[in-house]
């Protein structure tokens, strides 16, 4: 089983009309695997007609959104529209620029409450310039598999023969773990991925006893083996298993772009102010 480099505690940081956990990127990890950005949204209470991320750009990056509860739908600049409910994703490609906006559209008290995880992965080098995508995944098109302890739902990548319904365009995983009390957990990783672990909620109990705790990032060594933990707490433990190939560097960061270069940025800068990712009518 891997053992553990590092456990990050996320920070908090506006993002719309709300606050978020942020646990990816950190000062001492920019990437794991290629996912380079992790924010933990809700559980709250909406404000219809108010609440959500406005209009803005994204360039070299896919955004991954990951809905725990409530409804949300999805708006960009290629005329993609999507709603999904609970359990489902939205997966867009941003490519060499897209302008998108997020917003909850709750139609019953169910749901009201908005909780969630967005995260990006960066692109491989070949890719960064592609055109825009969008996949709208139904909560109904993820596998769930059930275990002893409790259930596994696979996103993305190949868990037990069973595959993940996201298009991927890096070999990547992301699944979704929940253990009931008593509860514990073991897969096989594939070899060469990196591997991280954010506990959504609950405490989670490690190797050599270490605990991570709702809102920490735990990050495995880069050494090829399985995965390890159990339910340290009375309640369900919720995990984001999280990892895959390592990035395609550099990486260069400037807010919502990810690119391999400064010439990448400043291209997707010209790009956003020209009008050349388009415009989002409403927004």
């Amino acid at each position: 089983m891997r053992t553990i480099e590092r456990i990050v505690d996320s920070q908090i940081a506006p993002v719309g009309t709300f606050t978020v956990r942020r646990a990816l990127p950190d000062h001492a990890r920019k990437a794991v695997g290629p996912w380079v950005f992790l924010d933990h949204f809700g559980p709250f209470r909406v404000k219809p007609g108010e609440d959500g991320v406005g209009a803005h750009p994204h360039a070299g990056i896919e955004t991954v959104t990951y809905l725990l509860s409530g409804r949300n739908q999805h708006r960009d600049s290629a005329g993609h529209v999507g709603i999904v409910g609970p359990g489902g994703a939205q997966w867009m490609t941003a490519g060499r620029g897209i302008i998108h906006a997020e917003a909850p559209l709750a139609e019953n008290e169910s749901e009201m409450t908005m909780h969630g995880i967005q995260l990006w992965t960066t692109l491989p080098r070949a890719l960064k310039m592609m055109p825009p995508r969008y996949q709208r995944i139904d909560a109904a098109a993820i596998p769930e598999i059930e275990l002893p302890g409790g259930s596994v739902r696979v996103v993305a990548g190949d868990f037990a023969a069973h595959n993940g319904p996201a298009e991927t365009l890096m070999p990547l995983l992301l699944w979704h773990i929940s253990l009931r009390a008593g509860g514990s957990y073991q897969a096989e990783i594939p070899a060469g991925y990196e591997l991280a672990a954010y506990v959504i909620s609950g405490e989670a109990l490690f190797d050599a006893g270490s605990r991570a705790k709702q809102g920490q990032l735990v990050i495995f060594d880069d050494a090829d083996g399985g995965v390890e933990f159990a339910n340290a707490g009375d309640g369900t433990l919720d995990v984001l298993l999280l990892g895959g190939a390592p990035a395609e560097g550099p990486l260069v960061f400037h807010g919502p772009f990810v690119m391999n270069s400064l010439e990448q940025v400043r291209y997707a800068e010209r790009a956003y102010h020209s009008g050349q990712m388009g415009t989002l009518a409403g927004a």
